[in-house]
């Protein structure tokens, strides 16, 4: 039977509410506005026309992937980030929102005299660097992954965003390759101390790369490596911002002082959370 539009989304809506998801009514509109290709708008003047078998189908598939569990950005493939749209794949962390406070210190504090180099270390789906790129339009960037797969991904991202020609992608772990120094070095670091792992979400700990995730250990073995070479890649009156887990910006302060950096502040998310170091070298 071919059901309308109106009926499948009030149905996705209370079958995605009555599992629990965090958020059924917007999860419902992204899936519906998705299959049948609508606006906004059309969800109310649009949506008394029959789906057909195909459409319907296509939605159910949907709604059963989230009901497992699946985040939405990894049902459609794709995230916005910084007003941008990602590809996103098993292969690479799902941007968060919170990764934005980088983007955001960055552009603020470097807008009266933009980076003309910049560094991403462990760069995913290129999120950062591919945001920082089309906020300073003359700059070129680096971006390091020690997973060749996770670079095709950001490599897409960057050819996508028109970006591409301004970044080089270097297959490596972190500064292991990094030939040359820098006006802006960001990294989002695998952070998550292994045994924490399983406490996780399930959207996070099913979907996530866990080299993404966790360095297999404390949480600080990444923190340690980047600290220990940032005096050596960064410019003087350049700056680094490596973000940083729950209760871990007082500790990679620390780190980063313990290998004669200046940390010259730890920067909040939205939230109000704790979110990036803002480091410079020593002798600035």
């Amino acid at each position: 039977m071919n059901l309308t539009i109106h009926t499948l989304h009030n149905d996705a809506r209370m079958r995605l509410q009555a599992a629990g998801c965090d958020s059924p009514a917007l999860d419902a509109r992204i899936f519906v506005k998705t299959v049948f290709k609508l606006r906004d708008a059309d969800l109310i003047v649009g949506a008394d026309r029959a789906a057909t078998a195909t459409e319907q189908a296509a939605l159910e598939a949907m709604i059963e992937r989230r009901l497992a569990g699946e985040p939405v950005s990894r049902i459609l493939g794709t995230r916005e980030f910084w007003g941008l749209s990602f590809v996103v794949t098993p292969d690479v962390l799902d941007p968060r929102p919170d990764t934005e406070t980088i983007v955001q210190a960055a552009v603020t504090e470097m807008s009266a005299q933009p980076p003309a180099t910049i560094l991403d270390l462990g760069t995913g789906s290129g999120c950062l660097i591919i945001a920082l790129l089309t906020e300073f339009p003359q700059a070129r960037g680096v971006a390091v992954d020690a997973s060749a797969e996770a670079l095709a991904v950001a490599e897409m991202n960057a050819r996508a965003l028109g970006v591409v020609d301004r970044i080089t992608f270097i297959h490596g772990s972190w500064f292991e390759k990094v030939g040359e120094s820098f006006d802006l070095i960001v990294s989002n670091p695998p952070y998550i101390p292994a045994k924490d792992i399983e406490s996780l979400a399930p959207e996070v700990r099913n979907h996530d790369p866990i080299l993404a995730l966790t360095d297999g250990a404390d949480g600080y073995d990444a923190y340690r490596s980047i600290v220990r070479e940032i005096n050596f890649h960064l410019n003087p009156g350049g700056l680094c911002y490596l973000e940083v887990g729950f209760e871990q910006g007082e500790n990679v302060a620390r780190l980063a002082g313990e290998s004669n950096l200046y940390v010259r502040r730890i920067i909040p998310d939205l939230a109000g959370i704790p979110r990036a170091v803002e480091i410079t070298r020593g002798d600035n």
